[in-house]
Order: C-alpha cells, then structure tokens, then sequence
C-alpha cells in the first residue's frame, strides 16, 4: 500500500492574539425535499433571521462565543462571480465594460433530468475574526451551538454534523480558503480584554461625575470616592465557557 498523502490544508492567519478564518462553500442546488423552497432559500432566510436579531439588539446564538470579534455571512451568486465571463449556455447582457450574466433560476425541480444539473451554484462565504487557537474555537462552536450552527450549514454540500467532532472538523478545513491579508488594528487585545476597558472607561466616567458634579463640590471626601472607584473597577474571572473566557466587574 503506497504512503497517504497528508493534506495540504490551509492554516489560518494570526496578529497578535486574534486569528481568523475563512470558509467558502458550496450551496446545495435545488429544492428542499417536502419543501417550495431552495436550499439556498432557506440558508437566506436563516442569515436574514438573524441580521434582523442582530439590528434589534437581540441575543443572537453567536453571543454564547465568548472569543468571537467579528463574523460575516455572504452569499454569492453566480451573476456575481461570472460578471465579465463568457461562458457557453449562460445567458448574458452586454455592457460597455463586458458581458454581465442574466439572473439564474436556482429552482430545481426534483424530477429534472439528471443529464441536465445546473453548471453552475451559489456558495456561502463566512468570515469571522476571534481570539486564541481555531481548532479550540471550533471545539466551543460545536459544545455551546451546536444546532443553531448545523441548521445554517446543513443547506451546503457535503455537511454532516458538529456532534461528531473530527469530522465536522475535516469538513471546515475541506472548505477553508488562504486569506491573502489579514491585519488587525489591536492584535495584542482580547475580546476579554477590550470588554473589561470598555466598563472601566463608564465606571472612569462615573467616577469623575461624582468627583466633579454640576454644583461644583463633591458631598464625599476625595479619597472615599477613589476607594469606592477602586473597589468598583476590580475584576474577576467567572462563567467561563471557553478559554477567552468572560470577566465580570464586582459591582
């Protein structure tokens, strides 16, 4: 038996203390069985559901991830990424610039002749920035999410499961494309850490408040207030559900 190959998988990219990755997948085609709509469909209204959570200010099931800075959800389309092709059987508007495609109609029935598939899919880049190792990042994705992640991934292709670990983690490295540059502007600051600055600066502000109020004189000694600031600024580790962890201020 000749020697396996090992896999040649992108790694993902780090500055300071916040890494990143990058998955590009491809969308199921067609249609739901027992369904009216697409995969794709589905996938968007799931997005959607919560881009609108998220606008609310709505508790989202990403708030569990504790590492996460930023995350994105796109889905593109092949009159995207086939503007200015020229591809025989795709139907195309001229332009001044180029060919640009006609719309495609990602509707499938499920009877459609198997000699005809659509050439072409729609795929869902997902981007997100956090702190600390992927694999351990993943790790907390399928402990504290795992449902509310497979129900927006189940409409890709060949997705399984988070609950079986090693191979949802195969499945994210299949997938997972080389970001070309990733720069970040407070490499050397966790979420943690920039969270526990933000309530310092409101507590700083109270603080000052208190020492400076609209009538002029403060109702209590300097010195007290300062040690009532300092007791209200002292932070603890608690309620840690991943390795960033969450630090809560003793008020």
């Amino acid at each position: 038996m000749p020697p396996s190959t090992p896999l040649n998988w992108v790694k993902s990219k780090t500055a300071g203390q916040v890494s990143e990755i990058a998955v590009l997948a491809p969308i199921k085609l067609g249609r739901i069985p027992g369904e009216r709509r697409t995969y794709e469909e589905r996938l968007r209204f799931s997005i959607d559901n919560l881009t609108a959570r998220v606008q609310q200010g709505i508790p989202i099931e990403l708030d569990r991830i504790r590492t996460i800075h930023f995350g994105r959800m796109i889905i593109l389309r092949p009159e995207q990424y086939l503007v200015y092709s020229d591809v025989p059987g795709v139907q195309y508007d001229q332009t001044a610039r180029g060919k640009v495609p006609k719309p495609f109609d990602d509707y499938v029935p499920l009877d459609a002749p198997a000699a005809t598939p659509p050439t072409f899919r729609s795929w869902l880049l997902t981007l997100v920035e956090f702190d600390g190792d992927i694999r351990v990042y993943f790790r907390d994705i399928a402990q504290f999410i795992a449902d509310d992640f497979d129900s927006l991934f189940r409409n890709c292709e060949d997705y399984g499961t988070t609950r079986n670990f090693e191979a949802f983690w195969s499945w994210i490295k299949r997938y997972q494309i080389d970001t070309n540059l990733f720069y970040s502007r407070y490499g050397d600051l966790t979420l943690v850490r920039i969270k526990q600055l933000q309530d310092f600066k409101r507590r700083f502000d109270e603080f000052v408040a208190e020492v400076r109020p609209a009538n002029g004189s403060p109702g209590i000694p300097m010195d007290e207030l300062f040690d009532q600031f300092l007791a209200r600024t002292q932070q603890y580790a608690g309620d840690f559900p991943s390795p960033g962890g969450v630090y809560k201020s003793k008020s």
